[in-house]
């Protein structure tokens, strides 16, 4: 950890108070009052010996983002300061791979993981790799190994980072029972019939369905209340995202899902509720939305659901899926219109 506080004070950007020495002590580089520091995260994938380490830091303020990146691989070799280094670890082993961040406050943030790769398989072996589809907690991973000549499959195991794995399913069905935004190390690992042993780690990033309609007044929680018995209609009025299988469920009274792809579902057409089928006055309509899958991309914020409106106008649902992104968090991933009829 030394070595990387020493790194750390060779980029003023990072704006570290903790560096000291050098004597000057002026105010030139302090964070404004009103700065919010940002969140260092980030995503690897491996296969053996060989990782791809991609920044998935965040910073909410508007007009702010991340200006400096250190990274420190905690196998001694020298810091990477680009956003999305590769890296090949010299031998198998578990590796405390850090991430510090800068905003262009200089305020900064850091995340320290611990990353496990194994040797690289020597020739006629296995070569793991896996794919991993994602709609809010519940995942499905795709064994995608290859085997040079004279390497037969023998057996696979799933490892899904909670402390849950599972032998030989492809593809693989996983739930996480997490209630907040988490990140989770998922491994593949592959052995061939000589007992030749091959992995794959990739880290994603889940959260569960957006359930809370926030009022976009900032009054409080919004409820969608029938104040007389009626009919209702849902009817997507925009899109601007790019996941697979962002999906709108009504989950009460009646459970229907209402667009399972909505990023690629047709606008403008209404959706019947129930079949058409009449609510009693009193009625309180329960709408959730789970995020996708974006490919090469993860989750930065807990997916939201904004709403205004009311019985008489209908209310708009505003959506953020939680990919983040120059402008993100913007409220207008899927923007959903339901309306009731009396």
């Amino acid at each position: 950890m030394r070595n990387w506080l020493l790194a750390a004070c060779v980029l003023p950007a990072l704006g570290l108070s903790a560096c000291g020495g050098g004597g000057g002590g002026g105010t030139a580089g302090s964070v404004p009052a009103t700065n919010t520091a940002p969140t260092a995260n980030f995503a690897v994938a491996c296969v053996d010996l060989v990782c791809t380490f991609t920044s998935t830091s965040t910073d909410q303020d508007v007009g702010d983002s991340i200006a400096t990146f250190l990274w420190n691989f905690g196998d001694g070799t020298p810091v990477a300061a680009t956003a999305n280094p590769s890296h090949t670890f010299a031998s198998a082993g578990t590796y405390t791979v850090t991430l510090g961040v800068a905003d262009t406050a200089r305020a900064p943030s850091t995340v320290a993981r611990p990353i496990t790769v194994t040797a690289a398989p020597v020739p006629a072996a296995p070569h793991a790799s896996f794919t991993a589809s994602c709609t809010s907690l519940d995942c499905t991973f795709t064994d995608t190994s290859t085997f040079d000549v004279g390497s037969v499959f023998q057996s696979r195991l799933w490892d899904f980072g909670d402390a849950v794995t599972l032998p030989a399913t492809n593809p693989a069905s996983h739930h996480y029972g997490v209630t907040a935004l988490t990140t989770f190390p998922v491994k593949l690992t592959v052995t061939d019939a000589a007992g030749k042993i091959s992995s794959s780690t990739q880290t994603i990033v889940v959260a569960p369905p957006a359930t809370t309609l926030a009022c976009a007044n900032g009054s409080g929680n919004c409820t969608l209340a029938l104040a007389q018995a009626s009919k209702v209609t849902a009817t997507l009025l925009s899109h601007s995202c790019g996941a697979r299988n962002n999906q709108v469920v009504i989950t009460a009274p009646v459970t229907q899902t209402l667009f399972a792809d909505g990023c690629f579902d047709a606008t403008g057409i209404g959706v019947s509720v129930n079949n058409g089928a009449t609510f009693a006055a009193g009625t309180v309509l329960q709408v959730e939305v789970r995020s996708g899958t974006v490919a090469l991309s993860s989750l930065a914020f807990a997916p939201t659901i904004r709403v205004t409106g009311d019985f008489a106008n209908g209310w708009t649902l505003t959506f953020d899926d939680g990919f983040g992104g120059a402008g993100e968090p913007d409220f207008n991933d899927l923007v959903i219109l339901i309306r009731a009829t009396p």
